[in-house]
Order: C-alpha cells, then sequence, then structure tokens
C-alpha cells in the first residue's frame, strides 16, 4: 500500500532514544521562515540492531544538486537495519528553502557551503547552518557530502578529499571515482566543519545539477556500500575501487577572456595536452573571436555547457598530477572552489 505516514518533528536529534533495528523517520526544526513556520529538514535514520559507527550521508546542501537524493533512497531499500551494526543518518534535502526555489544558494541568497558552520546570532542562512552542525551532523562519525556540478556546467565522478590525513585519504580511496583531487578543506565548508571537529569527511561529486543520472547514481552507491563495509556496518569484503581512478594533486579553472558563443571540445574524464585547444568562443556572426588553450596537461574534471558566455567565464576545470613550478600562479586561473 503507498502513501506517506504523518512524520513529527523534532527539536533535537538523540539517537540513543532511538529503537534499535528499525528505519526512523523525522524532520527536524532548524529555524522559521517570514511565515513564522519551521524550516524542517527531512532526515532518515537506519539504527541498527548492534553497536557501530554513525555514518551521515547529506544530498542538496546545494538546493539544486539532486544525484545524491536517489543515492540515499538507494540505502533505504537495501539496508537491512536488523543486520546493521551502527546507525546511518541520511539527509536527502539539507538545504530546503534552495530546493523548493530551485537553487543551489538558501533563500537569502547565501552559499550553506561557504559559511559553515554559521552563527546562533546572524542572518537567516547563519542560523540555519548553525543549526544544521549542531543539532544534526555533531551527532556523527563520518560523512559522505553529496554535491554535483552547478548550473551550466558538468562534472565527472570525483572526490574532493584531504589526501594527507589517513582517515580522509581512506575515505577516498573506498569510493569508486573517476578522479580524485587532493583538496585541503576551505573554510566555511560542511566539509571543513566536521574535520575540523573530528567528524571524517569527504565530497563525493556526482555528475550534474537538477538531474538524476542513474549510472553515475549507481557507481556512487557502489563506493558507499564499499565504506559501509570498510567500517564493519554491513558484511562483505571491502574492494579495490581506487584502481582505475586519476589522483590529481590539484584543480584549476581555465576561463575564456572573451564573451561570445563557446564550444568546449573536451570530454569529461578526458585528458588533455598543454597547448591543445579546448574551446572557442565565436560572436554572433560565427567569427573565432578566441580560441581557448591549456597551459598545462591533465584530466578533465569538469566543463561548462552553456554556449553563451561572458568574457571572465569558467571553461574547463583541470586536474593536474604533476605541480610545475612556472605555473603555480597562472593568470586567468585559480584552485577550484568548493561546489
Amino acid at each position: 500500500m503507498f502513501g506517506s505516514k504523518v512524520i513529527k518533528t523534532k527539536e533535537e536529534l538523540n539517537l540513543s532514544k532511538l529503537k534499535s533495528g528499525e528505519v526512523h523517520r523525522m524532520h527536524m526544526h532548524l529555524t522559521d521562515n517570514s511565515l513564522g513556520v519551521p524550516w524542517r529538514v527531512p532526515i532518515v535514520v537506519i539504527k541498527g540492531a548492534h553497536q557501530g559507527p554513525v555514518l551521515g550521508l547529506t544530498a542538496a546542501l546545494h538546493g539544486n544538486e539532486l544525484n545524491g537524493i536517489s543515492n540515499i533512497f538507494k540505502l533505504i531499500e537495501e539496508v537491512d537495519p536488523s543486520k546493521l551494526n551502527g546507525s546511518l543518518v541520511l539527509l536527502p534535502i539539507s538545504n530546503v528553502p534552495g530546493y523548493l526555489m530551485n537553487q543551489r544558494e538558501f533563500s537569502d541568497g547565501f552559499d550553506l557551503n561557504r559559511i559553515m558552520p554559521g552563527s546562533s546570532k546572524g542572518a537567516t542562512s547563519s542560523l540555519y547552518a548553525y543549526h544544521f552542525t549542531t543539532k544534526i551532523i555533531s551527532k556523527m562519525n563520518y560523512l559522505l557530502d553529496l554535491h554535483t556540478a552547478s548550473h551550466g556546467r558538468v562534472n565527472s565522478l570525483y572526490i574532493r578529499a584531504d589526501l594527507d590525513i589517513e582517515e580522509t585519504r581512506t575515505l577516498a580511496y573506498l569510493q569508486n571515482p573517476q578522479i580524485i583531487v587532493k583538496k585541503h578543506d576551505e573554510e566555511g565548508t560542511l566539509r571543513s566543519w566536521a574535520n575540523g571537529n573530528g567528524i571524517h569527511a569527504i565530497t563525493i561529486e556526482i555528475g550534474n545539477a537538477n538531474t538524476f543520472q542513474n549510472a553515475l547514481i549507481h557507481e556512487t552507491h557502489d563506493g558507499i556500500l564499499n565504506t559501509l563495509r570498510y567500517l564493519e556496518m554491513i558484511e562483505g569484503e571491502v574492494e579495490d575501487m581506487i584502481a582505475d581512478a586519476t589522483v590529481c594533486d590539484r584543480s584549476f579553472w581555465i576561463y575564456s577572456n572573451k564573451g561570445g558563443i563557446v564550444d568546449v571540445f573536451p570530454d569529461l574524464a578526458d585528458f588533455v595536452k598543454k597547448g591543445e585547444v579546448i574551446a572557442r568562443v565565436y560572436d554572433v556572426f560565427g567569427q573565432v573571436k578566441e580560441e581557448v588553450v591549456a597551459d598545462m596537461s591533465g584530466v578533465v574534471i569538469g566543463k561548462n555547457v552553456r554556449p553563451n558566455c561572458d568574457a571572465g567565464t569558467r571553461i574547463l576545470h583541470l586536474g593536474v598530477s604533476i605541480i610545475e613550478p612556472e605555473s603555480e600562479n597562472i593568470p586567468g586561473h585559480d584552485n577550484f572552489e568548493e561546489s
């Protein structure tokens, strides 16, 4: 029989009070909107029958990045709480206002993944971030933060993690990505706050915004199950998922210098060589205004797919495995910002 049961709203997440061996669904009251109605985050807790760690998965921290929602639904369908060690804390929609408005940012225009952990006294997004981290994320031992590319861009399936830290390096290697980028935690991100508070966290980028991409979702699911096996939350043999992945020391975006109509040539996960033409910018009469050239060799992590571009538009996200000294500060480039 189909249909939704009435879901209660909670003011706190107390895992110890939840019955073991069951799936629990709830709303968590974080802040209030302008109607005086609570912003409520949906949470699914799969409380195992046996003791073990708490693994959290967050999706849609940017409201239009949706592939992670499907990953969470697959876990809910497949994980048997009677055979689970520990607990899964699953947040299919972390940024509720952004999701409802079909936009990346919170309702006040701020990016939640730039302002973590927020503040108990501040703007509405800051209050939301504060209660999100203190009421929910603080209860976890491990965190997989699921993202996608932003609007107008596409991503490969890749990981961002601090590979200098053993725990986060292990989490990254347990996944099933095309690419791993060695990325130190950037201040203001959920991953940074989590790792700074003893919650081992990585970011998983799963393709594109505003869609479900079943092939990438399936590959990500394999990595998540592999994580559960490694943490001994479920039975099974841990697999070597890193074998086919490209590990990059750093990444950056290549920009256009001219505005017009852009055509970006390489596909995701392609290798490009230094000096290769990666895009052409045309004027509205079909005349070439600019050829955009790769000034380092590397792998394509993401790319722009929106044809109309202003001067200074991000064209291609390039991952490089060897840092060339003369390329440390490349004009027109910057290090990749968190999704």
